[in-house]
């Protein structure tokens, strides 16, 4: 399982280095960015069910998670490139006619991620741990409410 996480985060960070050597088409970015929101949803999966209790709280596994949603919280934001807007996709078009508004939200979601592991990492009470994860979660949902359309 280690293997293969490592293995698709190697992949996801060829691929971005790739992409500055030449233009990347839009249907690449488009499953690039879903691959990422993949890492997302497996990491997020287990951490919310920590934090809402229908899960045992497990500092060891949370940090796992954390650490990796810090390390890949950047990632997807590179994906949204000029034509990725059309195809299957969810990103409603806001996301390019607000950029400023879509930006700050990523960075939001960026810093949370980042917050969750220091506080998941530290000697910090479990309610506490609980509450940064559902601060990350309202990260995600906040930008899902503007830029990205329900399926």
């Amino acid at each position: 399982m280690k293997i293969a996480a490592k293995a698709l985060i190697a992949g996801l960070a060829l691929t971005v280095a790739a992409g500055t050597a030449w233009a990347v088409e839009a249907d690449d970015a488009i499953e690039y960015r879903k691959a990422v929101f993949q890492v997302f949803k497996w990491n997020m999966g287990p951490m919310g069910a920590m934090a809402q209790g229908d899960r045992p709280f497990d500092r060891e596994v949370l940090v796992k998670h954390a650490e990796q949603m810090a390390r890949t919280a950047n990632l997807p934001w590179q994906g949204y490139v000029d034509g990725s807007d059309l195809g299957d996709t969810a990103a409603k078009p806001e996301v390019w006619t607000n950029r400023a508004r879509f930006d700050e939200l990523a960075g939001n979601f960026e810093a949370q991620a980042a917050r969750l592991l220091e506080v998941a990492s530290s000697d910090a009470g479990e309610r506490e741990v609980r509450m940064e994860i559902g601060r990350l979660g309202q990260a995600c949902k906040a930008c899902h409410d503007d830029f990205r359309v329900s399926r």
